[in-house]
């Protein structure tokens, strides 16, 4: 699954929940997310694709993605990020297999949800 650690390393920073916890996790950014106005974004965003409101699709995508991308560090401290990052992964996909499965597929959600709802930059 090195491929997966990698792609996720590379993405565009997201807020992703793995068990009960949430994690910003993108370029640059492995952080745990404990405030509650962030996860509550979630919930919004979460809200808004069952109901199918695109304005509000718009609006969470990327409140919730500038979120994440506040939680990037310094370039300098890439390679001890991504090893942290891959040393979660890597405990999460022998330790809980499930939550890691849940992460897939969230980042498949959010692929979508990115090609769907988001412009270049």
């Amino acid at each position: 699954m090195s491929d997966f650690k990698q792609i996720l390393y590379e993405k565009k920073s997201f807020i992703y929940q793995i068990g009960e916890e949430y994690y910003a996790i993108g370029a640059n950014t492995f952080m745990k997310v404990t405030d509650s106005p962030e996860v509550d974004n979630m919930e919004l965003l979460q809200n808004a694709v069952k109901k199918g409101n695109d304005r509000q699709i718009v609006k969470y995508l990327d409140k919730i993605m500038r979120i994440a991308n506040s939680y990037r560090v310094d370039a300098r401290e890439h390679y001890k990020l991504q090893d942290r990052l891959f040393q979660f992964l890597d405990q999460l996909e022998t330790g809980d297999e499930a939550a890691f499965k849940a992460l897939q597929h969230q980042v498949f959600c959010f692929d979508e949800l990115c090609g769907k709802y988001q412009r270049e930059q």
